[in-house]
């Protein structure tokens, strides 16, 4: 946001692809399920469930996607294979993985063999392209403008990852000059591929969501707790700010898509940005999501922040963003759960 809002000598201009996909509007994009990773990340943009329920918590503990549970697998059953093309082209590496278990990969550089099944094993089986560790914006970004071009006339849905800025700040540090650039070298292949778009024709009947699956330390070189990103869209119908896992839901409303039980999926947790939650208030153990209108803590709930304890000795207060006082619902009704000094000091239901 500091980039986008001209705050930083590297973007004096801003981010001004995304501003005009945007129309200058920037929703907030909340994470209360599953860590503030890759793995969980994607695994949970593209299916609209909980952590709990997809089995991947975090980049170590996680399993493939159940079958039938994502977007690009609901949009082929709708539609039938031969009618939609569906792309997941990614610059990442094992996060956006494929190995299943007891198939050869690597970890840092180096060969092992996949035990627990990355996120997308049998997801990859039901796509029309599904292509990773490209690393590169350069090989990713032309890869996308290459096949938007091959299927310019055909229906499809496609998810392009750049993985550069993330790897910079792994390296350099959130508030490093490396990493700003890295952004706006992402704002730039928005750019290129809405040009695409625009040389193709079909610009005025595409819909972009750009989107990220987790934010980043503040001044820091890693992501641990960071729930706060955000989403700018070209999406008429988008009314307000949400969850991470209310893309997907929003995504299939699009595409009039259930969101209820289909085949072997449950329905999904996530809710439209289309319309407001219909519940009255949230219910204790579930999450508030903080933006106008937003339903508010049922009555005798208490609201704890997104700061988490991971055990004992370790306590990780929620950054990539300000201003948003989204938290959990609990029935710690003495307040004691709402200072992180005293988070470790409550009762399991609390943590």
């Amino acid at each position: 946001m500091e980039c986008y809002n001209q705050q930083l000598p590297e973007c004096s201009a801003g981010l001004p692809n995304l501003a005009a996909l945007g129309g200058g509007m920037v929703y907030d994009s909340t994470i209360t399920s599953g860590d503030t990773a890759t793995k969980p990340g994607w695994a949970q943009i593209f299916s609209g469930y909980n952590a709990e329920v997809l089995g991947i918590y975090s980049n170590g503990d996680y399993q493939p996607i159940p079958e039938g549970y994502t977007v690009f697998e609901k949009l082929e059953n709708n539609f039938g294979d031969e009618n939609i093309v569906t792309m997941f082209i990614s610059g990442k590496s094992i996060h956006t993985g494929a190995a299943c278990v007891g198939d050869s990969t690597y970890e840092n550089g180096q060969p092992v063999t996949e035990d627990q099944g990355q996120p997308w094993c049998l997801t990859k089986d039901h796509l029309d392209y599904y292509e990773n560790d490209l690393r590169q914006n350069l090989v990713v970004g032309n890869r996308a403008l290459e096949l938007l071009e091959t299927h310019q006339n055909d229906l499809f849905f496609a998810s392009f990852i750049f993985r550069v800025p993330d790897v910079i700040g792994h390296i350099g540090g959130e508030n490093s000059s490396q990493y700003t650039q890295a952004i706006v070298g992402d704002d730039i292949w928005l750019g290129n591929i809405v040009d695409k778009l625009v040389e193709l024709g079909i610009d005025d009947r595409t819909l972009i969501y750009v989107t990220t699956d987790h934010g980043f330390d503040e001044d820091g070189n890693t992501h641990g707790n960071a729930p706060y990103t955000f989403l700018v869209t070209n999406d008429p119908l988008v009314v307000r700010e949400g969850d991470r896992k209310d893309i997907a839901p929003t995504i299939l409303e699009r595409y009039g898509i259930s969101l209820g039980p289909l085949g072997n999926a449950p329905a999904v947790d996530g809710f439209s940005l289309y319309s407001f939650p219909a519940f009255e208030c949230v219910p204790e153990g579930q999450a508030f999501i903080d933006y106008e209108g937003a339903p508010a803590c049922c009555s005798g709930l208490s609201l704890i922040s997104l700061d988490r304890a991971f055990n004992r000795n370790l306590f990780t207060y929620a950054t990539g963003g300000t201003g948003d006082n989204s938290g959990y619902c609990t029935a710690c009704g003495d307040g004691i759960c709402t200072e992180p000094e005293n988070f470790l000091n409550c009762s399991a239901d609390c943590n």
